[in-house]
């Protein structure tokens, strides 16, 4: 299984890149492509699909985003495609909730999700994504956050340059790395 790759993205369409890895380049379905940038450098984490006629890599920007959809996929009658475009239409956020708040309208209003859908989602669901969300949230922030501030950094411009760099992927080490370049602009 391929948990993630790092790169730089050669083509983007709606619905895919391609990211090009020591030479080798590897298409991968997303959600959301406003998010990516063609000849940029980033960091994916990846879900690999295989079926008898076919096999594909899903990309996403975070862990939380990747053990939503497999919590999705997890589901009767649930399959990657169209927990892709679930994802798609919502954020996780928005998603999480509408599980836990019981919203069958919410969630009748994604794509290719019926009313029975929208309640074994529920049914499988409910109670067991918040335990996820809060464990893959990131503190990479605060690390850096805490790691500039004892640099001399001041708060106001600590939280200016995280806002900036946005990069939710990156573990700590590359937050910092980022960030200080940032600062020296």
């Amino acid at each position: 299984m391929i948990y993630g790759l790092k790169g730089n993205i050669v083509e983007l369409t709606l619905t895919s890149l391609v990211i090009e890895v020591n030479d080798v380049y590897y298409e991968v379905l997303i959600t959301n492509h406003d998010a990516y940038e063609k000849g940029r450098e980033l960091f994916i984490y990846t879900y690999q699909v295989f079926r008898e006629d076919s096999q594909f890599l899903i990309g996403f920007q975070t862990l939380a985003e990747k053990k939503l959809f497999t919590h999705l996929i997890s589901v009767s009658g649930i399959g990657p495609k169209t927990a892709l475009g679930i994802l798609a239409a919502t954020t996780t956020d928005r998603l999480e909730q509408a599980i836990e708040q019981e919203d069958v309208m919410y969630l009748r209003k994604l794509p290719g999700i019926g009313p029975k859908g929208a309640s074994q989602i529920i049914l499988d669901l409910k109670g067991k994504l918040t335990k996820t969300t809060q464990q893959t949230s990131s503190t990479s922030e605060d690390e850096v956050e805490s790691a500039l501030t004892s640099l001399g950094f001041k708060k106001a411009d600590i939280k200016r340059v995280l806002k900036k760099v946005n990069a939710p992927h990156l573990d700590s080490e590359q937050l910092l790395k980022l960030a200080l370049s940032e600062f020296r602009k």
